[in-house]
């Protein structure tokens, strides 16, 4: 069986959290870690009475099956098309860069692996948390290199003047 580009996104956003966890649970209604980055609506789930519900007000991506959006609070900012989901944390990243917003402490450790080595920017040393090195050291130790550098088993691919993530089967 193979997924297409849509399913292999939603596999990947739900696979990332897992792969970098960071030491803080996140809110018991949102269950799993990938639920703060994100959520695939059901068909008969309101997208603006799930972000009422939301015990978090960041930047989350909502999937309905036909389109993305991404949401921060109860707002809607962002709409995209469907066969863009693998973009999505792009745009998550944005918004957290643009507003300047603190990383939930559930996803910390797996936003930040993405800031220094997806967008290699640099983190300051009192941002290096525990969890952060520790998850880079097993990662470095997993590939079997001294620098990870880009190679994260997320890549970022350029086409047609946009970028994307995908995942790197290993």
């Amino acid at each position: 069986m193979t997924l297409d580009g849509v399913e292999y996104a939603i596999a990947l956003f739900r696979a990332l959290p897992t792969l970098f966890p960071s030491p803080t649970a996140p809110p018991k209604k949102l269950g799993h870690a990938s639920e703060v980055l994100l959520h695939v609506l059901q068909p008969t789930e309101d997208p603006t009475v799930y972000t009422q519900k939301r015990s978090l007000s960041s930047p989350v991506l909502l999937f309905d099956g036909s389109g993305c959006f991404v949401a921060i609070g109860t707002t809607p900012i962002t709409t995209f098309a469907k066969e863009d989901l693998s973009e999505g944390l792009l745009y998550l990243m944005a918004y957290y860069y643009t507003l300047h917003l603190t990383y939930p402490k559930c996803v910390a450790t797996l936003l930040s692996v993405i800031q220094t080595e997806i967008l290699q920017d640099a983190i300051h040393e009192r941002d290096t948390t525990a969890s952060y090195k520790r998850a880079m050291a097993e990662w470095k130790d997993f590939i079997g290199k001294q620098s990870c550098s880009g190679v994260l088993g997320i890549s970022i691919v350029k086409k047609t003047g946009t970028t994307s993530f995908s995942a790197v089967v290993l």
